[in-house]
């Protein structure tokens, strides 16, 4: 089987020493819900590994670009350890390398732009090959507002900014965690291809953070894609889920017409509250099955799992 994950917050939980501080963990092995020894089951593997800008508000320029640093030393490095088994990716040619040496095909993206407020560290993201940029996290910063904030407020014009100037070298907005005005106003700044990396259906769940039907079909004709998120409250009011409340965000967005802008976005260690029997991300497997008995064919698994998220890449890196 192969797989490729839009969106995980590992680097930010091996920058913190988080829960790899009681295993003394590492990229390539760790406590958490993620590691390269699990991953090491799927023929290929791609992950974006997201710089998570964290909970906590940024104050100041100085502290967005300590904050910035620190995450980006610690993805280098967790990168260069692990060069035996793993390609770090700034392009489509490095991808293609990658799965011809059967490695693993290791994107960067940034989670809040906010971890950008000077010319100096935005250029430094652009130099480390980061593709992706989630336009804000939940709480409102210099650039716009997250939807857990306030759905109603857009981008700033620095938002509008940060947009057009990362469309220059090929970075790809991301409208996950954006309030729904926001993703708007990106929309009409932009006619490049968008991606919401780790969210679902607000019609199948409706929390702040999924997409609502128009903003999905809206993704869909740009030529971007949606990852699912397995975060158990962007799928279900209820208590736990299970695989078939992931199965309902899919069949929703494939009724949408959505069939080839979906892939998995699973948000690994970055959320404590996941399905019934997916601990860790050896879960896609099941996921695949429930996939396979639900009636999905072969191809369609395959393009979930890998191939949508393939295409995307190949023509947009």
């Amino acid at each position: 089987m192969d797989y490729f994950d839009l969106h995980c917050d590992t680097i930010y939980e091996l920058s913190e020493y988080g829960l790899y501080r009681r295993s003394r963990g590492t990229l390539r092995e760790n406590g958490g819900q993620l590691d390269l020894a699990r991953t090491a089951r799927y023929a290929h593997y791609a992950q974006v590994f997201a710089l998570f800008c964290g909970s906590t508000p940024i104050q100041t320029e100085e502290e967005a670009h300590v904050r910035f640093t620190h995450l980006l030393q610690t993805a280098q490095n967790a990168f260069a350890s692990c060069s035996d088994v793993l390609v770090h990716c700034k392009t489509a040619d490095d991808f293609a390398a990658a799965e011809r040496q059967g490695k693993v095909a290791a994107f960067l993206s940034i989670e809040g732009a906010e971890l950008l407020q000077s010319e100096a560290d935005i250029q430094a993201a652009i130099d480390a090959g980061v593709r992706i940029v989630t336009l804000t996290w939940n709480h409102r910063s210099c650039y716009g507002c997250g939807a857990a904030a306030d759905n109603d407020a857009g981008l700033t014009e620095a938002g509008i900014w940060l947009v057009q100037k990362l469309s220059v070298h090929g970075i790809v907005p991301d409208v996950s965690h954006l309030s729904e005005r926001g993703f708007w106003d990106l929309m009409q700044n932009t006619s490049a291809p968008v991606l919401a990396t780790h969210s679902n259906s607000r019609e199948v769940c409706p929390h702040l953070r999924n997409l609502t039907d128009a903003q999905f079909t809206a993704i869909v004709q740009r030529g971007g894609l949606v990852g699912i998120n397995l975060y158990v409250p962007f799928l279900t009011r209820n208590a736990h889920a299970e695989p078939s409340d992931i199965l309902r965000h899919i069949e929703h967005f494939c009724a949408l017409g959505g069939a080839d802008s979906l892939c998995i976005g699973a948000d690994w260690d970055g959320c404590d509250r996941l399905p019934d029997g997916i601990s860790d991300v050896t879960g896609i497997e099941r996921l695949a099955e429930a996939l396979a008995r639900h009636g999905y064919t072969d191809i369609q698994i395959r393009n979930l799992m890998y191939d949508n998220a393939k295409r995307f890449v190949t023509a947009n890196f």
